[in-house]
């Protein structure tokens, strides 16, 4: 992709639609052989238009379940084989879900306390705030209690139970409640038989198997730039607040920022300029200076 004047940086649409097309392919969501030569020789407007119309319905089709009555708690469940389906909470707060994970959570969290129900595995990228803990209870009655942090959670029934902290601290409350176990970063907790061991992080994987693969469902573009930035170091910023709640499903699998700043500008039909190592998002780019 060339650079032009004032680092404005164009979609380039051949290589975005391929890389669409290429995963498109190869979980066999195109049509017949015979079909797929006329694909690739479609113009701008209409390429826009199956790429918005692939990432935003075909993707993640079934990659999640939502359960929503009488003012009750969510239950979102990811329901893939593979890759994490990413929530952001009323709070800010993302949950990095595994798959066959479910997490309950409330549309809006409590003044005193934010409190979700966890089935599964997880990462949690918490948003601090001391007046209000946040809570994350397990299926197995473990109690995790944290203010804002960064940590991974094995619940899964027939395996022990882990729980691995990247950043700041968390406070693991056994099913007895009798035993609280305090857990920082770089450390992993394991239960075993109710008897917590500590130990030193030394697989960083135990992080990063959350992020490979990433799958959203009819989420905000703010959360969803949000979840990136969270994970790359923050180079994307929305430039026209307007854009903020835009939605959209879409899926990245080792893709770079660039790459997914390319998918998302095409899919919603989007301009990004790259101006020192920051990326801007807007429909009128051109105007950041």
């Amino acid at each position: 992709m060339k650079q032009i004047k004032d680092n404005t940086i164009p979609i380039d649409p051949d290589k975005a639609w391929n890389t669409l097309y290429s995963r498109l392919e190869k979980d066999r969501l195109l049509p017949g052989e015979s079909d797929n030569v006329s694909y690739r020789k479609r113009k701008m407007p209409l390429l826009r238009i199956a790429v918005a119309a692939a990432v935003c319905i075909g993707i993640i089709f079934s990659v999640f379940y939502f359960q929503y009555k009488d003012g009750k708690p969510i239950t979102l469940q990811n329901k893939e084989k593979s890759g994490t389906l990413v929530v952001t909470l009323d709070d800010g707060s993302t949950v990095y879900l595994a798959p066959d994970a479910s997490i309950s959570y409330p549309t809006v969290f409590a003044a005193n306390q934010r409190k979700v129900e966890l089935n599964g595995n997880a990462l949690f990228c918490v948003t601090k705030d001391e007046k209000r803990p946040f809570v994350v209870e397990t299926s197995e009655k473990i109690t995790i209690e944290v203010v804002g942090t960064v940590f991974a959670v094995q619940s899964t029934p027939g395996l022990p139970f882990e729980l691995s902290v990247k950043e700041g601290k968390v406070n693991v409350h056994t099913k007895d409640n009798q035993t609280v176990v305090p857990v920082e970063a770089g450390e992993i907790v394991r239960l075993h038989a109710g008897a917590p061991g500590k130990f030193e992080i030394t697989n960083p994987a135990v992080f990063s198997r959350f992020t490979d693969k990433i799958c959203f469902k009819d989420e905000k573009l703010n959360n969803i730039i949000g979840a990136i930035n969270g994970i790359h170091g923050y180079p994307i910023i929305i430039a026209e607040k307007s854009l903020d709640d835009r939605t959209l499903t879409v899926t990245f699998e080792n893709n770079s920022v660039e790459t997914m700043t390319e998918l998302i500008c095409l899919a919603l039909n989007l301009e990004y300029i790259n101006k020192q190592d920051t990326i801007f998002i807007g429909g009128g780019v051109s105007k950041v200076r």
